[in-house]
């Protein structure tokens, strides 16, 4: 069994989650303002992800554009997420896709857990019952 999220970005969330983490780790930003976001799928079967290009327009009117990998944009979203108190599980695989225009961060977790041994509900409680148990000796020790 699997579950799936999907989390889709704003274009405004995803340029801010990009320069937080290059803020952070201490990577380089061009000096300007973001003026927009594209994001291109590639195409044949071992490309996977998208590419995300932000074009920065500098303060003397240069236009610079800055290509980031599929990895560089993923890990900005989690920490997004994470800044945020949206949680996401450890253990699953989180990859980029493009719906409907909009970045988004699909989550896929699998459920590969044995099954668990399901008891009736008078067998689990023994043939004294639940009571028995919480008036016992050996459970007033100690209050």
């Amino acid at each position: 069994m699997k579950e799936l999220r999907c989390l889709v970005f704003t274009d405004q969330e995803v340029i801010r989650a990009v320069l937080d983490r290059r803020r952070r780790v201490k990577d380089p930003l061009p000096v300007g303002t973001v003026s927009g976001v594209l994001y291109h799928k590639p195409e044949g079967r071992e490309q996977e992800g998208v590419e995300t290009r932000l074009t920065v327009t500098g303060d003397d009117g240069a236009v610079t554009e800055l290509a980031l990998s599929d990895t560089e944009v993923t890990a900005a979203l989690v920490g997004y997420c994470m800044g945020r108190r949206i949680p996401l599980p450890v253990a699953s695989d989180k990859m980029l896709h493009l719906i409907s225009g909009a970045l988004t961060l699909m989550i896929t977790m699998n459920f590969n857990k044995a099954p668990r041994l399901v008891m009736a509900a008078g067998a689990a409680e023994g043939p004294a019952g639940p009571a028995a148990d919480r008036l016992s000796p050996k459970r007033r020790i100690g209050r």
